[in-house]
């Protein structure tokens, strides 16, 4: 595409319609990472765009780690045509696109023009030709056949689990035999750099999310095991999710939050859905059954549990519990409404979460959906200094069926104070200084994690080609006491 500003990253709306092929091989800049030989392959694709956002990390690193898992992966960081990308996904066993996205569409590549950027979209049952030499359609993989074998697709990018006007990604996927599909429903964020940047520089935002699920997963976790655990490893390191805790996973599988990556291999025609955790109220009450060392986003080692309930959780050499994921119920009537959910998970946080209290201050209270049929109330609390969010954070997702905690984490920055002489205004034209936007209204919020801080974002809507519209939205993040630039990012 030929923009020219640092904006929209994972995508937004475009109105393509289209397939669900996932990230692939060739274009300009390809990073051949391959592995012993193998009957499971992999492809991963991304880019600097146009406007900066910058997704090459998380290929090279995820094709990294698939490589290690015995998979034989090849990453591309230039980009890919849509056929292209089409072609390297029948017989693939893992494929990730990272990058411009929105409902139904994936732009694998730039254009000389807007109209030319090649896309990936889900297609719909009618769409089995594509109407332009430029996009290419998942509905055109022969259902149960060609993409059978996919174990995982990721379709690292905005509003990928939404329905567009050219399908749904995940609809798409499922009826083509795909296992386990990766998806978000709202904006996500990825490094925002200016060319020539190198690609070992930028492992923050979206491409440490990816980094650490990559970590994780050659743990032999399942998937959605290693979502979890990057969304709280995301949390921690820069006390902001970027949107990736929206993740949604869908499949062909009858549990497709429980595929592994770990040993290598291709799809499977059914896998057995898991019983719901049941309720608890301290992770004493559990019974572990094996434990292992591992990394945390600080580097510090925590100890990885599994106990005989189905919760795993992290924890802290303090003893204090990181994060646990426990797996929700997928049919069956809610037993609690909203408010009763936002008590259980406010006791659940008060007996687990030293110093909780009431003096935190509730920033969500919402439903959410990881899996399909599931019943999740999402709570979040943060402390709170001088009116301004503070540097400890606790999240709970407690399914409103069973009253059963599912995911938790309790994250923590670095900064034990702080200060704000760098004032709103003084933020927002350092921000404005640094993406040349001089013009589009700015939101600037304070808060803490590792210091004081002010993010700066501008939102301009969509842009791009009018079959294909994505988000095109700069988030700056400014040092409260310096005035320094932290961080860029895009989604």
């Amino acid at each position: 595409m030929a923009r020219s500003r640092n904006g929209g990253g994972g995508g937004a709306t475009r109105a393509l319609r289209g397939g669900l092929a996932l990230a692939l091989a060739g274009a300009a800049s390809a990073t051949l990472l391959s592995s012993p030989s193998q009957a499971a392959s992999g492809v991963n694709i991304g880019q600097r765009y146009n406007d900066g956002l910058d997704s090459r990390y998380s290929v090279t690193s995820f094709t990294s780690a698939a490589n290690t898992m015995g998979y034989d992966t090849l990453g591309h960081t230039g980009g890919r045509s849509a056929t292209n990308t089409f072609n390297d996904g029948a017989g693939a066993a893992v494929l990730g696109l990272f990058g411009h996205a929105n409902a139904g569409i994936f732009q694998t590549d730039e254009g000389p023009t807007d109209p030319q950027d090649e896309i990936l979209a889900a297609g719909t049952a009618a769409d089995v030709v594509s109407p332009y030499a430029n996009l290419r359609f998942v509905s055109e993989y022969f259902p149960y056949a060609e993409v059978d074998d996919m174990r995982l697709m990721v379709l690292a990018g905005c509003y990928t689990s939404l329905n567009g006007s050219w399908g749904n990604f995940n609809d798409a996927a499922v009826s083509r035999g795909v296992d386990s599909v990766i998806s978000f429903s709202g904006l996500v964020y990825f490094p925002a750099t200016s060319s020539g940047t190198s690609i070992g520089s930028t492992n923050y935002s979206g491409n440490y999310f990816w980094d650490r699920f990559g970590y994780h997963a050659k743990a032999g976790v399942t998937i959605g095991t290693a979502l979890s655990r990057a969304r709280t490893d995301l949390v921690a390191k820069e006390g902001s999710a970027g949107g990736w805790n929206n993740y949604v996973i869908q499949g062909a599988v009858s549990n497709p939050a429980g595929v592994r990556l770990k040993p290598a291999g291709s799809g499977e025609p059914l896998n057995s859905q898991p019983l719901a955790t049941l309720p608890f109220t301290t992770f004493s009450q559990l019974t572990p059954t094996a434990s292992t060392t591992t990394d945390g986003p600080d580097g510090a080692e925590l100890t990885d549990v599994t106990t005989a309930q189905g919760v795993q959780y992290r924890q802290r050499q303090d003893g204090t519990v990181l994060d646990a994921v426990g797996t929700p119920s997928t049919d069956g009537e809610m037993t609690l409404s909203a408010a009763e959910a936002r008590t259980a998970a406010q006791d659940f946080a008060q007996a687990n979460v030293p110093g909780f209290g009431p003096d935190w201050r509730l920033v969500t209270d919402d439903t959410v959906s990881h899996i399909e049929g599931d019943a999740v109330r999402l709570l979040r609390w943060r402390t709170v200094a001088d009116g301004r969010d503070a540097a400890r954070e606790v999240t709970v997702e407690l399914d409103r069926r069973t009253g059963a905690v599912v995911y938790f984490s309790a994250a923590r920055g670095t900064a034990d104070s702080a200060a704000f002489p760098v004032t709103a205004e003084q933020a927002e034209a350092t921000a404005r200084e640094l993406t040349g936007d001089r013009t589009t209204a700015a939101t600037a919020v304070a808060d803490t994690w590792n210091a004081g801080r002010w993010t700066v974002t501008f939102d301009r809507g969509l842009t791009g080609w009018s079959e294909a519209h994505v988000p095109d939205v700069d988030r700056v993040e400014i040092d409260a006491r310096t005035g320094e630039v932290l961080s860029r990012t895009t989604a």
